[in-house]
């Protein structure tokens, strides 16, 4: 076995890891546009069915709502193109040897999950 075998051995674990965090990031997108694609049916399902009662329906925006599922849907395009875009970097810089992992990266995730999650709460739950 050469160098350059022993090179690819090197950082196979290393780009195993990089390759399970893409697919955590891939199962996360799938959830939130699942997730989207089930509160923006579901809003649209109890107003046409008009099971709620009109004191319910006057309190909560239900078209409104299914905006709340379309952001998600958006939001998981989003992480889904970041996530490709973010395995081929760290696979290069794995290769090269200069991969640094960032502490920016998690903060936005972060913020902006808490940022939309809490909009949510604002909207569905006004009182």
């Amino acid at each position: 076995m050469g160098t350059a075998g022993k090179s690819h051995t090197a950082h196979l674990s290393d780009h195993l890891a990089n390759e399970r965090t893409y697919l955590a990031y891939l199962r996360t997108s799938i959830a939130l546009i699942g997730f989207g694609v089930t509160i923006n049916r579901f809003s649209m399902f109890l107003v046409q069915s008009k099971t709620l009662p009109e004191r319910a329906l006057s309190r909560w925006n239900l078209a409104g709502i299914s905006k709340v599922g379309f952001g998600m849907v958006i939001s998981g395009l989003i992480l889904l193109a970041w996530a490709a875009i973010h395995f081929t970097q760290v696979s290069r810089g794995i290769e090269r040897g200069t991969y640094r992992p960032s502490t920016l990266i998690p903060w936005i995730i972060t913020v902006t999950v808490l940022f939309g999650g809490g909009l949510s709460l604002i909207w569905l739950f006004p009182d």
